[in-house]
This record gives structure tokens, sequence and C-alpha cells, in this order.
């Protein structure tokens, strides 16, 4: 019951970044790593990737790949 529920918040969690990507970069403010490593509009591209990372995260704990 405990994996489903982190799985759920997980998702929330990812969702939210995925979705909110431009008024969190609004308030923390441009990556120079992200932008060097990913090219133009890589700080949008770095939290799209990490909401992504959450919600794959979430899952994997959820089906008991890291017991």
């Amino acid at each position: 019951m405990d994996r489903i529920l982190t799985f759920i918040i997980a998702l929330g969690l990812g969702l939210v970044i995925i979705i909110y990507t431009k008024q969190i970069v609004d308030m923390a403010g441009n990556s120079q790593w992200a932008e060097s490593k990913l090219g133009a509009g890589g700080t949008y591209t770095f939290w799209k990737l990490f909401g992504l990372l959450v919600i794959l995260m979430g899952f994997l704990y959820a089906i008991g790949t890291f017991n």
C-alpha cells in the first residue's frame, strides 16, 4: 500500500514539474550548465526530463525494483 501511495505522490510531483516548467524557471532562473550541455532552452528541457525521472523512479519503486 505504501508503494502505491509513493507512486501516486511521485506521479503528481512529476506532472506538476512538467506542467509548470516555465513558472519554475521564472522562480529559479536559468541554469548555465543545462544551457551549455542541452543547448538553447536547455533549462526547460532539464526540468521536463527531471519531472519524467521523478515519475519513473516512483514507478520503479512501486513495482519493487529497488528491493
